[in-house]
């Protein structure tokens, strides 16, 4: 008898949500509480840093939206994973380390929607390593940041199947002179609710792009 009302109150317990309709009810949450809303999302990506929760990645980018406006001005920024070649998970690495070390690393980008142009924001911090591994690529110092790696953006359709409509960010303006790998890497962000974005990392192979991981972005950088 007993064993059967512990079944029964077993069945009686409601399947955790996927993906899809906690997204869902994000985005009506954010019609009336947009500031709970975006920190709920913030979390729901932080929830998805885990190594073992990479593979819902995909299908939440598939649902962002791509042809939401662009941020204006500062936002923070959180590294997701970084993968697919070695110097890309020596990267992912680095930033968790660097995070773990007092946020040393990446901090956000800063968006022009005006000109279409932006910027990487890193921890002054950064200063050393950076000037090892990019000994002729100078960074701009503004408050306790460096600033640099500039780019373009607009709304775009992705060269990765299927095809979704993004934002795309890129590195290959001559005039940026960006180092490394940057002008063969295109970023990509969608909107999750409003001010808050999942992004991802494609870069041009030989045979094509290759997604080599992904990044979130909230708005407003609050320092």
């Amino acid at each position: 008898m007993q064993a059967h009302a512990t079944l029964k109150q077993a069945s009686t317990v409601p399947a955790p949500l996927s993906d899809e309709q906690r997204l869902k009810q994000l985005r009506a949450q954010a019609k009336g509480n947009p500031d709970m809303a975006k920190e709920a999302a913030w979390e729901l990506l932080r929830e998805l840093q885990d190594e073992s929760q990479f593979y819902r990645l995909p299908l939440l980018f598939a649902q962002g939206k791509g042809d939401a406006q662009a941020p204006d001005g500062d936002t923070e920024g959180m590294v997701m994973n970084l993968h697919g070649s070695f110097m890309m998970r020596t990267l992912d690495r680095a930033v968790r380390m660097g995070q773990l070390l007092g946020r040393i690393g990446w901090t956000g980008k800063t968006f022009n929607p005006k000109t279409g142009t932006g910027y990487n924001r890193v921890t002054a911090s950064t200063s050393i390593p950076a000037r090892i591994a990019m000994p002729h690529y100078k960074l701009q110092k503004q408050g306790k940041e460096l600033l640099g790696f500039d780019f373009h953006h607009c709304i775009d359709t992705s060269p990765v199947p299927p095809h979704l409509q993004v934002r795309a960010i890129t590195y290959d303006e001559p005039s940026f002179k960006n180092p490394l790998i940057l002008p063969k890497v295109r970023d990509e962000i969608v909107e999750i609710v409003p001010d808050v974005f999942l992004g991802r990392v494609v870069y041009r192979a030989k045979h094509g792009w290759d997604i080599v991981g992904y990044f979130a972005l909230r708005y407003p950088f609050v320092r």
